[in-house]
Protein backbone atom coordinates (compact mmCIF):
# COMPACT_ATOMS: atom_id res chain seq x y z
CA UNK A 1 0.00 0.00 0.00
CA UNK A 2 1.17 3.49 -0.89
CA UNK A 3 -0.28 6.43 1.04
CA UNK A 4 0.58 9.81 -0.48
CA UNK A 5 0.86 12.74 1.92
CA UNK A 6 1.67 16.34 0.97
CA UNK A 7 4.11 19.22 1.15
CA UNK A 8 6.18 18.69 4.30
CA UNK A 9 9.95 18.50 4.46
CA UNK A 10 11.64 15.96 6.68
CA UNK A 11 12.77 18.69 9.09
CA UNK A 12 9.19 19.96 9.43
CA UNK A 13 7.88 16.59 10.61
CA UNK A 14 10.52 14.54 12.40
CA UNK A 15 10.77 15.81 15.95
CA UNK A 16 7.74 18.09 15.53
CA UNK A 17 5.26 17.85 18.44
CA UNK A 18 2.47 18.78 16.01
CA UNK A 19 2.98 15.45 14.22
CA UNK A 20 3.07 12.84 17.02
CA UNK A 21 1.65 9.96 14.96
CA UNK A 22 4.11 10.49 12.14
CA UNK A 23 6.97 10.39 14.63
CA UNK A 24 5.65 7.25 16.32
CA UNK A 25 5.44 5.48 12.96
CA UNK A 26 8.96 6.60 12.03
CA UNK A 27 10.32 5.42 15.39
CA UNK A 28 8.41 2.17 15.81
CA UNK A 29 8.57 0.85 12.24
CA UNK A 30 10.91 1.69 9.35
CA UNK A 31 12.06 5.04 7.97
CA UNK A 32 14.26 6.03 5.05
CA UNK A 33 16.36 8.77 6.60
CA UNK A 34 17.78 10.05 3.29
CA UNK A 35 14.64 10.23 1.17
CA UNK A 36 14.02 12.91 -1.47
CA UNK A 37 11.33 13.87 -3.94
CA UNK A 38 12.16 14.53 -7.59
CA UNK A 39 10.79 18.03 -8.11
CA UNK A 40 8.26 20.76 -7.48
CA UNK A 41 5.29 21.10 -7.55
CA UNK A 42 3.22 18.03 -6.59
CA UNK A 43 2.17 16.43 -9.86
CA UNK A 44 5.60 15.42 -11.22
CA UNK A 45 6.18 13.35 -8.08
CA UNK A 46 2.86 11.53 -8.37
CA UNK A 47 3.54 10.75 -12.03
CA UNK A 48 7.06 9.56 -11.22
CA UNK A 49 5.91 7.21 -8.50
CA UNK A 50 3.34 5.59 -10.78
CA UNK A 51 5.33 5.43 -14.02
CA UNK A 52 9.04 6.00 -13.33
CA UNK A 53 9.00 9.30 -15.20
CA UNK A 54 7.56 12.76 -14.70
CA UNK A 55 7.00 12.89 -18.48
CA UNK A 56 8.51 16.37 -18.52
CA UNK A 57 5.69 17.77 -16.39
CA UNK A 58 6.68 20.83 -14.35
CA UNK A 59 3.29 22.10 -13.11
CA UNK A 60 -0.01 20.91 -11.65
CA UNK A 61 -1.94 21.00 -14.91
CA UNK A 62 -4.90 18.93 -16.07
CA UNK A 63 -4.64 15.61 -17.91
CA UNK A 64 -5.49 17.34 -21.20
CA UNK A 65 -2.88 20.06 -20.71
CA UNK A 66 -0.14 17.59 -19.78
CA UNK A 67 -1.03 15.33 -22.73
CA UNK A 68 0.95 12.28 -21.62
CA UNK A 69 1.29 9.82 -24.48
CA UNK A 70 -0.90 6.73 -24.54
CA UNK A 71 2.26 4.67 -24.96
CA UNK A 72 3.59 5.55 -21.46
CA UNK A 73 3.11 2.49 -19.20
CA UNK A 74 2.51 2.59 -15.47
CA UNK A 75 2.72 0.32 -12.47
CA UNK A 76 -1.03 -0.26 -12.88
CA UNK A 77 -0.49 -1.54 -16.40
CA UNK A 78 2.31 -3.80 -15.22
CA UNK A 79 0.18 -5.25 -12.43
CA UNK A 80 -2.75 -5.78 -14.77
CA UNK A 81 -0.57 -7.57 -17.33
CA UNK A 82 0.89 -9.80 -14.62
CA UNK A 83 -2.55 -10.72 -13.28
CA UNK A 84 -1.92 -8.94 -9.97
CA UNK A 85 -4.97 -7.16 -8.57
CA UNK A 86 -4.76 -3.45 -7.74
CA UNK A 87 -7.02 -0.65 -6.60
CA UNK A 88 -6.59 3.08 -6.03
CA UNK A 89 -8.67 4.88 -3.40
CA UNK A 90 -9.17 8.66 -3.52
CA UNK A 91 -10.69 10.28 -0.45
CA UNK A 92 -13.56 12.69 -1.32
CA UNK A 93 -13.60 11.72 -5.00
CA UNK A 94 -17.19 12.03 -6.24
CA UNK A 95 -17.62 8.65 -7.94
CA UNK A 96 -15.82 5.57 -9.19
CA UNK A 97 -13.86 6.21 -12.36
CA UNK A 98 -14.23 10.00 -11.99
CA UNK A 99 -11.94 11.86 -14.41
CA UNK A 100 -13.19 15.40 -13.77
CA UNK A 101 -11.54 18.31 -12.01
CA UNK A 102 -11.14 19.51 -8.44
CA UNK A 103 -14.24 19.35 -6.27
CA UNK A 104 -15.40 19.73 -2.67
CA UNK A 105 -18.59 17.76 -3.21
CA UNK A 106 -17.89 14.82 -0.97
CA UNK A 107 -16.67 15.67 2.49
CA UNK A 108 -13.39 17.32 1.58
CA UNK A 109 -11.17 18.75 -1.14
CA UNK A 110 -10.46 16.35 -3.98
CA UNK A 111 -7.53 17.50 -6.12
CA UNK A 112 -7.29 16.03 -9.60
CA UNK A 113 -3.50 16.43 -9.63
CA UNK A 114 -3.25 14.19 -6.55
CA UNK A 115 -4.77 11.36 -8.61
CA UNK A 116 -2.05 10.34 -11.09
CA UNK A 117 -4.09 7.50 -12.57
CA UNK A 118 -6.29 9.87 -14.57
CA UNK A 119 -3.24 11.40 -16.31
CA UNK A 120 -2.25 8.23 -18.14
CA UNK A 121 -4.35 7.26 -21.18
CA UNK A 122 -2.94 3.74 -20.81
CA UNK A 123 -4.68 3.50 -17.42
CA UNK A 124 -7.93 5.30 -18.23
CA UNK A 125 -8.38 3.01 -21.24
CA UNK A 126 -8.38 -0.12 -19.08
CA UNK A 127 -11.76 -1.88 -19.10
CA UNK A 128 -11.70 -2.05 -15.29
CA UNK A 129 -10.57 1.55 -14.72
CA UNK A 130 -13.87 2.58 -13.13
CA UNK A 131 -13.83 -0.34 -10.73
CA UNK A 132 -10.17 0.14 -9.77
CA UNK A 133 -9.98 3.93 -9.24
CA UNK A 134 -12.63 4.65 -6.66
CA UNK A 135 -13.62 6.77 -3.64
CA UNK A 136 -12.02 5.59 -0.40
CA UNK A 137 -15.34 4.77 1.30
CA UNK A 138 -15.01 1.03 0.61
CA UNK A 139 -11.33 0.68 1.51
CA UNK A 140 -11.60 -1.06 4.88
CA UNK A 141 -14.32 -3.46 3.72
CA UNK A 142 -12.27 -4.27 0.61
CA UNK A 143 -9.21 -5.03 2.74
CA UNK A 144 -11.31 -7.43 4.79
CA UNK A 145 -12.76 -9.17 1.74
CA UNK A 146 -11.93 -12.74 0.76
CA UNK A 147 -9.75 -11.49 -2.10
CA UNK A 148 -8.45 -7.99 -1.25
CA UNK A 149 -6.39 -6.11 -3.85
CA UNK A 150 -2.72 -7.08 -3.90
CA UNK A 151 -1.56 -3.49 -4.49
CA UNK A 152 -3.32 -0.50 -2.95
CA UNK A 153 -2.89 3.23 -3.54
CA UNK A 154 -4.45 5.80 -1.17
CA UNK A 155 -4.71 9.56 -1.69
CA UNK A 156 -6.29 11.41 1.27
CA UNK A 157 -8.28 14.58 0.65
CA UNK A 158 -6.65 18.01 0.73
CA UNK A 159 -6.95 18.43 4.48
CA UNK A 160 -6.06 14.92 5.58
CA UNK A 161 -2.92 14.82 3.41
CA UNK A 162 -1.46 17.99 5.08
CA UNK A 163 -1.88 20.08 1.90
CA UNK A 164 -4.54 22.40 3.32
CA UNK A 165 -5.47 23.71 6.74
CA UNK A 166 -4.52 26.34 9.27
CA UNK A 167 -1.03 27.75 9.01
CA UNK A 168 1.64 28.34 11.60
CA UNK A 169 3.40 31.65 12.14
CA UNK A 170 5.98 30.77 9.46
CA UNK A 171 3.24 30.27 6.87
CA UNK A 172 3.51 26.47 6.73
CA UNK A 173 0.38 24.36 7.09
CA UNK A 174 0.02 22.95 10.59
CA UNK A 175 0.42 19.19 10.11
CA UNK A 176 -1.67 18.19 13.13
CA UNK A 177 -4.92 17.43 11.27
CA UNK A 178 -3.23 15.29 8.63
CA UNK A 179 -1.14 13.64 11.32
CA UNK A 180 -4.26 12.69 13.28
CA UNK A 181 -5.81 11.27 10.10
CA UNK A 182 -2.65 9.26 9.37
CA UNK A 183 -2.54 7.74 12.85
CA UNK A 184 -6.19 6.71 12.69
CA UNK A 185 -5.91 5.43 9.13
CA UNK A 186 -2.88 3.22 9.77
CA UNK A 187 -4.57 1.75 12.85
CA UNK A 188 -7.66 0.89 10.77
CA UNK A 189 -5.56 -0.78 8.09
CA UNK A 190 -3.60 -2.74 10.69
CA UNK A 191 -6.88 -4.23 11.93
CA UNK A 192 -7.72 -5.69 8.49
CA UNK A 193 -7.20 -9.16 7.09
CA UNK A 194 -5.05 -7.63 4.33
CA UNK A 195 -2.51 -6.38 6.87
CA UNK A 196 -2.66 -9.59 8.91
CA UNK A 197 -1.62 -11.53 5.81
CA UNK A 198 1.61 -9.58 5.37
CA UNK A 199 0.43 -6.15 4.26
CA UNK A 200 3.08 -3.45 4.05
CA UNK A 201 2.27 0.28 4.07
CA UNK A 202 4.54 2.86 2.44
CA UNK A 203 3.76 6.39 3.66
CA UNK A 204 5.34 8.86 1.24
CA UNK A 205 5.30 12.67 1.19
CA UNK A 206 5.13 14.02 -2.36
CA UNK A 207 7.56 16.93 -1.93
CA UNK A 208 9.24 19.09 0.67
CA UNK A 209 8.82 22.80 1.23
CA UNK A 210 9.00 25.00 -1.88
CA UNK A 211 12.29 26.43 -0.61
CA UNK A 212 13.86 22.95 -0.43
CA UNK A 213 15.37 21.85 -3.78
CA UNK A 214 17.69 19.17 -2.42
CA UNK A 215 17.86 15.90 -4.33
CA UNK A 216 19.58 12.60 -4.99
CA UNK A 217 19.75 10.57 -8.18
CA UNK A 218 18.97 11.37 -11.80
CA UNK A 219 15.16 11.29 -11.82
CA UNK A 220 13.15 14.43 -12.42
CA UNK A 221 14.02 17.89 -13.62
CA UNK A 222 15.14 19.22 -10.25
CA UNK A 223 15.15 18.37 -6.57
CA UNK A 224 11.89 18.44 -4.66
CA UNK A 225 13.40 18.41 -1.21
CA UNK A 226 14.13 15.99 1.59
CA UNK A 227 10.97 14.18 2.64
CA UNK A 228 9.79 11.47 5.01
CA UNK A 229 9.29 7.92 3.73
CA UNK A 230 7.97 5.43 6.27
CA UNK A 231 7.29 1.71 5.87
CA UNK A 232 4.87 0.03 8.29
CA UNK A 233 4.81 -3.75 8.63
CA UNK A 234 4.59 -6.40 11.33
CA UNK A 235 8.24 -7.35 10.73
CA UNK A 236 9.37 -3.75 11.22
CA UNK A 237 7.27 -3.44 14.37
CA UNK A 238 9.20 -6.42 15.75
CA UNK A 239 12.53 -4.93 14.67
CA UNK A 240 12.39 -1.19 13.78
CA UNK A 241 14.87 -0.02 11.19
CA UNK A 242 16.40 3.25 10.00
CA UNK A 243 17.74 2.97 6.47
CA UNK A 244 20.25 5.63 5.37
CA UNK A 245 20.30 4.51 1.72
CA UNK A 246 19.78 7.64 -0.41
CA UNK A 247 16.52 7.25 -2.32
CA UNK A 248 14.11 9.34 -4.34
CA UNK A 249 10.59 8.84 -5.66
CA UNK A 250 11.74 6.66 -8.56
CA UNK A 251 13.71 4.51 -6.13
CA UNK A 252 10.56 3.85 -4.12
CA UNK A 253 8.87 2.63 -7.31
CA UNK A 254 11.92 0.42 -7.94
CA UNK A 255 11.35 -1.39 -4.65
CA UNK A 256 7.60 -1.72 -5.18
CA UNK A 257 8.15 -3.25 -8.62
CA UNK A 258 10.79 -5.53 -7.15
CA UNK A 259 8.33 -6.76 -4.52
CA UNK A 260 6.06 -7.99 -7.34
CA UNK A 261 8.92 -9.25 -9.57
CA UNK A 262 8.00 -6.69 -12.25
CA UNK A 263 10.38 -5.04 -14.73
CA UNK A 264 11.63 -1.59 -13.75
CA UNK A 265 9.99 1.33 -15.52
CA UNK A 266 12.14 4.19 -16.85
CA UNK A 267 13.91 5.97 -13.92
CA UNK A 268 13.16 3.06 -11.58
CA UNK A 269 15.83 1.10 -13.48
CA UNK A 270 18.53 3.69 -12.69
CA UNK A 271 20.45 2.66 -9.56
CA UNK A 272 21.33 6.31 -8.81
CA UNK A 273 17.74 6.77 -7.64
CA UNK A 274 18.21 4.30 -4.81
CA UNK A 275 15.66 1.98 -3.22
CA UNK A 276 13.86 1.11 0.02
CA UNK A 277 14.49 -2.63 -0.28
CA UNK A 278 15.83 -2.93 3.27
CA UNK A 279 12.53 -1.62 4.63
CA UNK A 280 10.06 -3.13 2.20
CA UNK A 281 11.64 -6.59 2.25
CA UNK A 282 12.11 -6.78 6.03
CA UNK A 283 10.82 -10.12 7.27
CA UNK A 284 9.65 -11.12 3.80
CA UNK A 285 10.34 -14.70 2.65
Amino acid sequence: MVVMMENESQGELIGNSEAPNTNVLATQYGVATQSYSIGHPSLPNYLELLSGTSSGVTDDGTPSSEAIAASVPTLANQLEKAGISWKAYMESMPSAGYTGGDTTCCGGQYYQHHNPFVYFPAVVAMPDFATNVVPSTTLVSDLNATAPPDFVWVTPNGTDDMHDGSTNANGDVNPSVGDAWLGSFVSQVQATAWYAHGGRIVVEWDEGADSDASRVGNAGGGGGGRIVTIVVSAALKASPKQDATPVNTAGVLHSIEGAYALPYLADAADSSNGNIDALLDAGWP
